[in-house]
């Protein structure tokens, strides 16, 4: 199977769906990857510049998911099936890096989370966290 990294964007309430559904279940699901379109628009990049692109699409795209009550961009990183990434919707997202996944991502697809920090910007970099601190980052939210 081959796999694809891809990155969720997420707010608050949609963290607290996944950690009691053990899975994002809306499908199709927004998503960001590195993308043919990715790749041809920065050919001398290399991977890990790639991946930033779609991290940082996702981190913009998190933003607007965000209510008056939130403030945390949240980014979930995930590993699934190259099979169920496709094309997003042309009206869906601007972005390059924009995918549709057509199947739920189950939790343990998931290898971390990306949040931000107290008192975050816009322009910050997000704080790194294991799947496995998830509790961690409910308590915070």
């Amino acid at each position: 199977m081959t796999v694809t990294r891809i990155y969720v964007p997420l707010n608050a309430s949609r963290l607290r769906s996944l950690d009691k559904e053990r899975a994002l279940t809306r499908v199709p699901l927004l998503a960001y990857a590195v993308t043919a379109a990715v790749r041809a628009a920065a050919r001398a990049a290399g991977q890990d510049e790639w991946e930033y692109t779609a991290l940082s699409d996702a981190v913009r795209s998190s933003a607007a998911l965000l209510t008056s009550r939130e403030s945390r961009r949240i980014v979930a990183a995930a590993d699934v099936s190259s099979e169920v990434v496709g094309s997003p919707p042309p009206e869906s997202s601007i972005d390059e890096s924009a995918v549709s996944i057509s199947e739920a991502v189950a939790l343990n697809r998931i290898a971390s989370f990306h949040v931000d920090g107290d008192d975050s910007s816009e322009d910050d970099e997000l704080l790194w966290y294991d799947v496995t601190e998830l509790p961690a980052i409910l308590a915070l939210l």
